[in-house]
């Protein structure tokens, strides 16, 4: 006869789990965008401190700028999850997703990024352009400008998010004294928005027509790493 009252009460605990679950998802994108937008009008203030004139539609962002971004959208989305999320168990879930964000997928990738660029400016490796002057050359001699670039860019973020994943996943062992994996997937790379948009920003930012579209959509590509880091439950 305790059966049906068991039961019954599973299921309010299922039914609970489940708002709170929607509640910090909610939660996480708010505060993950909140993050995002505090990051650039702090970006924008103080380059607008040494270029009183420049406008906010023509901001651009440099490797540090992004850093900057990224850390706000983690701050937003880590801290709109944990307020909105009843179950205090999932702390631990979220600050570890949060460092595997930002370390792993940020800071470890786009400081070996400028790292390489800056060797690959300093040993001045070009390719050699073709000499003439038909349309298919000039058009050959652009791509070819920028192959040295692109194989930097790519192989830098690419082995960026590797390293830095795997050194968080060690540290995060030692901290929350529990292992959990937490590797990049070969396919992560062409379904987030943030790493593609990412790698068109720092490959292209030389040229203007390109960099003033990656500009504003860059931002907004870290409301997937700012929201995950709010995200994390135990399983439902």
């Amino acid at each position: 006869m305790n059966i049906i009252p068991q039961m019954l009460e599973q299921q309010q605990v299922s039914v609970k789990k489940k708002q709170n679950k929607k509640r910090t998802n909610a939660a996480s994108v708010i505060g993950a965008a909140t993050g995002i937008s505090a990051a650039i009008g702090a970006v924008y203030m103080l380059k607008k401190g040494k270029v009183p004139s420049l406008k906010l539609n023509d901001l651009r962002y440099k490797e540090g700028d992004v850093l900057v971004i990224g850390a706000g959208a983690v701050l937003g989305g880590l801290t709109g999850g944990l307020l909105a999320d009843k179950n205090k168990n999932n702390k631990n879930l979220k600050l570890r997703e949060a460092s595997q964000q930002f370390f792993g997928n940020m800071v470890c990738p786009v400081s070996l990024l400028a790292l390489t660029e800056h060797i690959i400016e300093k040993s001045g490796i070009k390719i050699p352009q073709f000499s003439s002057d038909s349309l298919g050359a000039k058009i050959a001699n652009v791509g070819l400008k920028f192959i040295p670039k692109a194989l930097v860019t790519v192989c830098a973020l690419v082995a960026g998010m590797e390293i830095g994943n795997k050194i968080m996943n060690k540290i995060n062992d030692k901290i929350f004294k529990k292992e959990i994996k937490h590797d990049v997937k070969p396919e992560d790379y062409l379904v987030h928005a943030d790493d593609l948009c990412l790698t068109a920003n720092f490959l292209f930012k030389d040229a203007q027509a390109v960099s003033a579209v990656t500009s504003k959509i860059l931002p907004w590509t870290f409301m997937i790493a700012g929201a995950k880091s709010g995200m994390p439950q135990e399983k439902i």
